[in-house]
């Protein structure tokens, strides 16, 4: 029996493209933009504070808008195509008879390069590192065997179950911790792997539907189990109900540990404001690298539920049918657009309503059930602008303007980091020094830079196939480098 020589994975040409997911990536490149320009204004450690508290008039509402139509819809969106294009690079490989693991191994390893170089290099605020992560955790997913992880999550609870009990009984060790650490993720990966094989037609959906939206309900209950009383309240109440002089000891060695926490998170606050607004370059790599570790370990979690579950979402569209031909499908896009976009968006209202600011040590437990319920809107918002955009793409009156943002997201990792260098520039003190501008002018701001962006992208495009960034993505991906300059192929 004779043996084919599998053909090697090479880059999706322009005319393989699936436009419309070029954009639906410009578009929420637009929206990522929106969100991410009050960070380059605030401190990154003050990202759970939700609305400032001394802010007025125009600025207020501005955030507002943001805060309601944009926070967290966009970057999900993004992680939605993220899997999309995952499984379109998965079976275009399995129909060819291409190699797939090792290609998509390097263009993970390269991606998590890129997010740790931006991270550190440019700007705190960086998701591709997170998005490495889940692109490791949606592999697993897809190639593992669901027994084999599934034996090994129950004895790395166990372990830790048993050296767990072991520590409360007064024996220190340390053991206890890495094998919860282990367990629990591995744990949550089998069971995906094995839905995804036992539902092959739903699985992908339902499984990344719950992924993501199990966390937002544990954050709502939690919010309304907590007692909506303020942290001195509560610091009091705990006192009072320690009986014995060894609980007493016991709960006034938590509460100091809380406030030096947060005497620490306020002293990071100042100094994140102060080296972004008045240091130098180098003070802001050498604060951003000395982060790096502890803010990728804090983001294994997000990583894990909020990207692989979209991730999940994206690819469960591209093995549906859904975007691999959505003229096809557009009835069910306008069902979608028409309850996604007034569910997602009315809840959004109502989380906002309840508590858009977080004053930590006050409404702690209020602001938690909001930003809760905040993401659980996130979800049907998020698919119905994406099926807004695939129908106004789809539209003889809008496709051309629709048509504008393709360009932008055929450069989506380009133009992602290029706005960090730009904004980064443009604000913090060792460039222009524009710190603080105000939340509407913000808006201003990205109206006009994207829209220079879009130009950029269009003329780049017109005469060479990829963008910079891309075209070292790719190169590093399937380890040739690609011809910059090449006959221009028809657009899909």
């Amino acid at each position: 029996m004779s043996h084919a020589t599998p053909t090697l994975l090479t880059p999706v040409a322009v005319n393989e493209r699936i436009a419309t997911l070029d954009v639906i990536r410009g578009v929420a490149l637009f929206g990522i933009f929106l969100m991410n320009i009050e960070w380059f204004n605030r401190p990154i450690a003050d990202l759970d504070a939700g609305l400032p508290g001394n802010v007025t008039g125009i600025d207020y509402w501005a955030g507002w808008f943001v805060h309601v139509f944009i926070r967290s819809k966009f970057w999900t969106m993004f992680s939605l195509l993220f899997g999309m294009g995952f499984a379109v690079m998965l079976s275009r490989a399995q129909q060819a008879g291409r190699p797939f693991l090792a290609p998509y191994v390097r263009r993970t390893l390269a991606l998590a390069l890129f997010g740790f170089l931006h991270f550190v290099l440019v700007w705190a605020g960086d998701i591709l590192f997170d998005y490495a992560m889940g692109a490791a955790f949606l592999l697993v997913v897809f190639h593992a065997k669901p027994k084999v992880m599934l034996w090994i999550a129950g004895i790395a609870l166990g372990i830790g179950a048993v050296f767990g009990g072991a520590k409360l009984a007064g024996y220190d060790q340390m053991v206890w911790a890495p094998a919860l650490g282990l367990g629990a993720p591995v744990l949550v990966l089998g069971i995906l792997a094995w839905a995804i094989r036992k539902w092959p037609e739903n699985g992908l959906r339902n499984a990344g539907l719950t992924l993501v939206l199990l966390p937002c309900i544990g954050m709502m209950i939690g919010g309304l189990a907590t007692p909506q009383l303020p942290q001195a309240e509560r610091d009091r109440i705990a006192l009072r109900e320690a009986k014995t002089p060894e609980e007493k000891t016991e709960v006034r060695k938590q509460l100091a540990e809380a406030a030096k926490a947060r005497k620490e998170h306020v002293d990071t606050l100042a100094r994140q404001t102060r080296v972004n607004s008045q240091g130098t370059y180098l003070e802001n790599v050498a604060m951003r690298l000395a982060d790096f570790p502890k803010t990728a370990a804090q983001h294994v979690f997000f990583a894990l539920f909020f990207v692989l579950g979209m991730f999940m979402l994206g690819a469960w569209f591209i093995r549906s049918g859904l975007m691999v031909n959505p003229g096809a499908h557009l009835d069910l896009y306008r069902k979608l657009a028409l309850f996604g976009i007034p569910l997602g968006i009315g809840l959004s209202i109502v989380a906002a309503a309840i508590a858009a600011t977080h004053v930590r040590g006050v409404n702690d437990s209020l602001y938690m059930f909001s930003m809760g319920l905040g993401m659980v809107a996130a979800v049907p918002a998020c698919l119905g602008y994406v099926a807004a955009i695939v129908l106004l793409f789809h539209s003889p009156r809008f496709s051309r303007y629709m048509a504008v943002f393709a360009p932008a997201g055929r450069m989506a990792l380009t133009v992602y980091i290029g706005t960090s260098v730009i904004c980064t520039f443009f604000f913090y003190g060792y460039g222009l020094g524009w710190w603080g501008m105000g939340r509407a002018m913000q808006l201003v701001f990205c109206v006009i830079v994207f829209a220079l962006i879009l130009v950029a992208c269009k003329a780049w495009l017109s005469r060479f196939r990829y963008g910079p960034l891309e075209w070292l993505w790719r190169a590093f991906t399937y380890l040739h480098i690609p011809t910059m300059r090449d006959k221009r192929l028809a657009t899909a």
